[in-house]
């Protein structure tokens, strides 16, 4: 029983790393949608006729540092693993162990290597322009459909969460009752070990008191005899 309670809290400190491992994606998901929701609002600006080129300009170098932003975010790891690639761009599922029995399941990482990625966001110096209506109307329609993506991904991570934090409760649950019934098995055990001792106690004073008026006997007989 105590090696079970070992497992489940072995396996409880792993779910509790997970539960930190979404937590950081969907803090840098978050980070992405605001970043692409201004792209998109930034593309949508340069399509106004009445801007200027130096509007223009400007709206490209603000658009160029979120792009590397977003872009830079693929590479991020959480204690070594890729959060944001596909198991084809070098990432890799994490297993994780879900109940004592050595169960587990996988959690893939959010996919930034898809089509969708690509197309909209670029390496810096190569970033798409919105120089043009032209051009600002066809990186709009990249940079939603990259952000459709990213909500659903962000959906992904919110489903692995609450999977995990369920399991915790679940384990939660048979660790206390598994200790509950441990602590009964204990007192029970010490109340039967006391009982022994009480036993054992009592038959040691009555060996020891027949032996001492086994002892006295001939000393009773000598006194009468004088």
């Amino acid at each position: 029983m105590e090696s079970r309670l070992r497992r489940i809290d072995a396996v409880m400190t792993s779910l509790s790393n997970v539960v930190s491992l979404t937590q950081t994606q969907e803090g840098y998901l978050k980070t992405v949608t605001k970043a692409l929701t201004r792209m998109s609002e930034l593309t949508m600006l340069a399509q106004d006729s009445t801007k200027g080129s130096a509007d223009l300009e400007l709206y490209q170098k603000e658009f160029n540092q979120l792009n590397e932003l977003v872009y830079n975010t693929q590479d991020k790891k959480f204690t070594g693993i890729f959060m944001f690639k596909s198991l084809t761009n070098n990432a890799q599922h994490t297993s994780v162990t879900v109940d004592e029995y050595g169960g587990q399941f996988k959690i893939p990482p959010v996919d930034f290597s898809t089509a969708k990625f690509t197309e909209a966001i670029a390496a810096p110096g190569s970033e798409r322009s919105i120089s043009t209506t032209a051009e600002a109307q066809i990186t709009s329609e990249k940079i939603k459909a990259l952000l459709e993506h990213i909500h659903q991904e962000r959906t992904g991570v919110g489903a692995v969460q609450s999977r995990v934090e369920y399991t915790l409760d679940q384990l939660s649950t048979s660790k206390e009752n598994l200790s509950k019934a441990k602590s009964r098995i204990t007192d029970v055990n010490v109340a039967n070990e006391t009982t022994r001792f009480a036993r054992h106690q009592i038959l040691v004073q009555s060996g020891t008191h027949m032996l001492r008026e086994a002892n006295n006997l001939p000393q009773a007989a000598l006194e009468l005899l004088r």
